[in-house]
């Protein structure tokens, strides 16, 4: 998946399974927005802050970047150019 990413901090991560899962990232789908929750994350591009009125939750603090989405086998999201 290519194009702006946001991410942010999980502040429910206490509740995920094992309190792993760490981050949010947001991916945009042309029917709106993919929300993925990773325990880590590696980023390998520049970013950005941003503030975006998200549908639901409000007004969030993002970093941000244009990159391609993976994640591994093992919950890690990684962010390439």
């Amino acid at each position: 998946m290519t194009d702006l990413i946001r991410y942010r901090y999980n502040t429910m991560a206490a509740e995920s399974p094992n309190g792993e899962w760490t981050w949010r990232v947001i991916l945009e789908e042309p029917d709106g927005f993919k929300e993925v929750l990773v325990k880590r994350l590696v980023v390998n591009v520049p970013s950005f802050s941003k503030e975006d009125e998200m549908p639901v939750v409000g007004r969030k603090f993002h970093m941000a970047c244009r990159g391609t989405f993976r994640l591994d086998d093992e919950g890690t999201g990684i962010i390439d150019p």
